[in-house]
């Protein structure tokens, strides 16, 4: 049955690019430049990830923008369809339609903001049209862990990736990484290839600004007994799909230790989804005896109730084994919490003063580490640190992109109610 989907869909692929051909090969009318950015995953599904959240509040921001300088349009790729527009309400309207196929002018740019790496491989005809009629083509990249680690992922993800890798190093006019660490992957990766010369090589920068990214809201009965439980007691928080790299299995080995040898331990909360490679963990936790008490993994949490399990929080474990950015080290900053993490590179380059940092992650040292890390956490808070705000983000990325605008101050978002 999937094999037969997928000549399906190829089929339909195959006869969409027929048919559209000729829309997005033709010369577009009008004088103002246009910034199409891709939003092909949220449109179909939000999942409330942390691509997500940077999706959410990059586009929030650059649809808020004054219109006199460029036009900000959403476009969105299918399993069937090529880049076609999306309406501006795509986030409250997740019709799956395809919509007018999109073409370009000169002077047109599209921003490869979703991570659609199982899409835009298919449509590598229509980018080179839009190349040829002088647009430009710029991709966001958040890592390239598929790449380097495979192992950590499903066989399709990395394969999709792989193909993602290479439409985009084919194509591209610039790559906007989102660290430091990731742009120097991305140049290793692309030495001795004509990319190395093509390609430019930017920066987005991100926020940890959870209430300026079109927040989601919503508290469930488990998130509520957490807060409570959190509130009362002293707690540490998990941020991250439950999957391979983010090390919950030895997160939890330390806290196991820490709950039969302390009576000072914290209690753990985790709040990701459920993802992949880690069934026997998954089972593990949900069948673990202090679940719901000392204990919780929140599968399915808005943007409101994470905010408040910051507040609420003791402070933030960051266990990953690597990382394009990790957005919940800088979150903490913005909620004036602590952070024990890993020490990797890409969380020092952010240069934070609210980050332990461990490197050994037996059972024994890392409970050490957790004890001691809760009792500086109890003394006080971190220093107050200026957070960077996502409209200087978006600033920064209108730079990169060679286009200018002004902003228009936008007004508090309102709260979306998560599905």
């Amino acid at each position: 049955m999937k094999a037969a989907g997928g000549y399906a869909a190829a089929a339909a692929r195959q006869f969409w690019l027929a048919r559209s051909r000729r829309q997005f090969q033709s010369s577009v009318p009008g004088r103002k430049t246009r910034l199409l950015v891709d939003v092909s995953v949220i449109k179909r599904h939000d999942a409330g990830t942390g691509i997500q959240r940077v999706v959410r509040s990059v586009w929030s921001h650059l649809n808020s923008l004054d219109q006199k300088a460029f036009d900000v349009v959403p476009v969105h790729a299918g399993p069937t369809h090529g880049y076609c527009f999306a309406s501006d309400d795509f986030l409250a309207n997740s019709k799956r339609t395809a919509g007018v196929p999109v073409g370009v002018r000169p002077g047109d740019k599209f921003l490869g903001l979703d991570l659609a790496a199982h899409y835009l491989p298919f449509y590598t005809e229509q980018l080179a049209a839009w190349h040829a009629a002088g647009g430009t083509l710029h991709f966001v990249v958040y890592d390239l862990l598929p790449l380097s680690r495979p192992d950590w992922f499903e066989v399709a993800t990395s394969r999709n990736f792989a193909r993602w890798f290479d439409t985009v190093t084919t194509v591209a006019d610039q790559a906007l990484c989102i660290s430091d660490q990731v742009a120097q992957e991305f140049r290793r990766r692309t030495i001795g290839t004509s990319a190395q010369q093509r390609l430019e090589v930017g920066r987005l920068h991100l926020s940890g600004d959870i209430s300026a990214s079109m927040p989601s809201a919503g508290l469930s009965q488990g998130v509520r007994i957490a807060l409570e439980e959190a509130r009362s007691r002293p707690s540490i928080l998990m941020i991250g799909t439950v999957e391979p790299r983010k090390g919950y299995d030895r997160a939890l080995d330390a806290f196991e230790r820490l709950w039969t040898s302390s009576h000072e331990a914290p209690d753990l909360i985790i709040v990701g989804k459920p993802g992949w490679k880690t069934a026997t963990l998954q089972e593990r936790l949900r069948r673990h005896e202090e679940r719901g008490r000392r204990l919780h993994w929140l599968e399915n949490v808005s943007d409101e109730a994470l905010t408040q399990l910051y507040d609420a929080s003791l402070g933030v474990f960051v266990a990953s084994y690597d990382e394009g950015f990790g957005l919940p080290v800088i979150e903490a900053s913005v909620h004036g919490r602590w952070v024990l993490a890993r020490d990797l590179p890409v969380f020092r380059e952010q240069h934070l003063s609210n980050v332990h940092y461990f490197t050994d992650d037996s059972p024994e040292a890392l409970a050490r580490e957790l004890l001691n890390f809760a009792r500086v956490a109890e003394i006080g808070p971190p220093p107050a640190t200026t957070a960077r705000r996502w409209s200087w983000c978006v600033d920064q990325l209108i730079d990169q992109l060679g286009l200018v605008a002004e902003t228009i101050a936008p007004e508090t978002p309102a709260l979306r109610l998560v599905s």
